[in-house]
């Protein structure tokens, strides 16, 4: 879903953001959206403070010695057809 945002921006740079869209065969809003997508891409998720799930973040462990889903599979493989 789209909502709309406004900005104050300085006008020279609203005619020159709309000049610069028009070349590109697009329109500022979706130059905005792409540049704030683009920017906040590799921001981490975290949940809400306080949430059950923040509490539960982190606790439970993976144990790196662990077998792996892999090595299940091929021991139950040759298990069964050994």
């Amino acid at each position: 879903m789209k909502k709309k945002l406004t900005l104050v921006i300085d006008d020279e740079v609203i005619e020159r953001a709309k000049r610069h869209a028009r070349a590109q065969n697009t329109s500022v809003s979706e130059m905005v959206e792409s540049y704030l997508t683009e920017q906040t891409r590799d921001a981490g998720w975290s949940p809400p403070a306080g949430s059950v799930l923040a509490r539960l973040t982190g606790a439970v462990s993976q144990d790196s010695s662990a077998e792996s889903d892999k090595e299940r599979l091929e021991r139950a493989l040759r298990e069964k057809y050994a």
